[in-house]
């Protein structure tokens, strides 16, 4: 046998022995290993996404969400070379909201240079309309007192039922104060209707004109309110209004956050999260608004 014909022969025995050893590690591998379902949170075994398609249930189509809305902005006097804002938005999904997004009501003047910024974070709930509300701005000698609303990342949230919360508001009674002790002084009673205890309700008021557009704004917060339990809010206006006021239009709303309440949440089915148009990106603009 010539040295060429050894050397093959080695290289041939070599060969055998990794495959042998390979079939081995693979075969205890297979054994051991985990074996992939349905419900491991990978996209394994041929599935189309992530434990759905192939093997799994088919996957379901991105939800469709519609464009939240804009229906009110408006720069409120408030005295004192101050100013509040308002924005009102509507979002049409009745089985989507948003966890928690946040916003900047950038204000401008007549050339279009930002003067002030106002931000914040908030939730907007499935179907509902939703007041947000800035106070005392300073804008200083500013003729144009207008602002533009962006919001700069939000999160979609999918129910598999959704009902409003149950806050019935009641008894509402505005009245000028006497010198001295203030200017204005809205009442009202809400009651708790839903079937469970809430930490806090927020409540907004908002008073308009006779033309409907709005005068003045205010809110308060309700802290540990139970089940039927009755609470009287409060607001009070130090300042004059600008424009006389139409008292058969006063809005009194409460909300609450549901997405913070843990109890609540079980009532109208866990949360999906969907992740929808880059809405992380600081510097996009808000897709959804029309």
């Amino acid at each position: 046998m010539t040295q060429n014909q050894r050397t093959i022969k080695r290289l041939i025995i070599i060969v055998i022995y990794l495959l042998i050893i390979g079939g081995l590690v693979l075969g205890i591998y297979n054994l051991i290993k985990p074996k992939a379902t349905c419900n491991d949170g990978l996209k394994n075994q041929g599935e189309v996404g992530i434990d759905c398609g192939g093997p799994c249930t088919k996957c379901e189509p991105m939800p469709k969400i519609e464009n939240i809305q804009v229906l009110e902005q408006y720069v409120i006097p408030a005295g004192s070379n101050k100013y509040d804002a308002l924005v009102k938005i509507k979002n049409p999904n009745v089985l989507f909201g948003l966890g928690n997004f946040d916003y900047s009501l950038d204000f401008a003047d007549r050339d279009g240079q930002i003067i002030t910024t106002q931000s914040g974070s908030n939730f907007l709930l499935p179907g509902q309309e939703k007041y947000i509300f800035a106070f005392d701005i300073d804008l200083g000698q500013a003729e144009s007192r207008s602002f533009k609303f962006r919001v700069k990342s939000f999160r979609w949230e999918g129910f598999s039922s959704y009902a409003q919360p149950n806050i019935a508001v009641y008894q509402k009674e505005f009245n000028f104060m006497t010198p001295g002790s203030g200017f204005a002084q809205l009442k009202a009673k809400i009651q708790n209707r839903s079937e469970y205890d809430f930490h806090k309700i927020t409540t907004r008021a908002i008073i308009r004109d006779k033309a409907g557009r709005p005068v003045a704004i205010n809110e308060t917060s309700s802290n540990d309110v139970k089940v039927n339990e009755e609470r009287e809010v409060t607001f009070q206006w130090d300042g004059p209004f600008t424009k006389d006021i139409d008292v058969q239009n006063i809005e009194v709303v409460p909300e609450l956050n549901i997405f913070d309440n843990e109890n609540f949440m079980k009532v109208h089915g866990s949360p999906e999260q969907y992740k929808t148009y880059g809405g992380d990106n600081p510097s996009q603009p808000f897709p959804f608004l029309k």
